[in-house]
């Protein structure tokens, strides 16, 4: 996905998916920026890879042998994008280091009017941090 394509888009809605077992405190593992006239993805592949791709929220579901479900809701406010709803996104710096040649996407800064958010594969893990 060509990153430039979404600079000066306006936040609109931020949602995600949350891993959600037994009594434990939900975990953000897939994020979905709906900006004005694309929406993205941000998560982590199962290779443990950083990825920013356009995409639409999927659907809540459950894993009963595990006790488990994913819950796709709006994103909870301490989600560091929820901040910059109504902000024009004015760039998206990828993060590289990964990989044997230190080529592979690792993440990114999310560039808004009043801040960032920086998005990142840690050890498979989706994390976000405002920058």
């Amino acid at each position: 996905m060509d990153l430039a394509g979404l600079a000066h888009k306006r936040l609109i809605e931020v949602m995600v998916a949350q891993f959600v077992h037994e009594t434990n405190a939900p975990e953000v593992i897939d994020v979905w920026l709906r900006l004005e006239s694309v929406t993205v993805g941000v998560e982590v592949g199962a290779d443990w890879s950083f990825r920013i791709e356009p995409c639409e929220p999927g659907q809540s579901y459950v894993m009963e042998e595990l006790g488990s479900r994913v819950d796709v809701i709006s994103a909870p406010d301490d989600v560091p994008f929820v901040r910059h709803i109504g902000e024009r996104l004015i760039r998206v710096v990828e993060r590289f280091g990964g990989g044997v040649d230190g080529t592979e996407r690792v993440g990114a800064e999310f560039v808004f009017d009043s801040g960032t958010v920086v998005a990142e594969s840690f050890g498979g893990d989706l994390r976000m941090a405002s920058g």
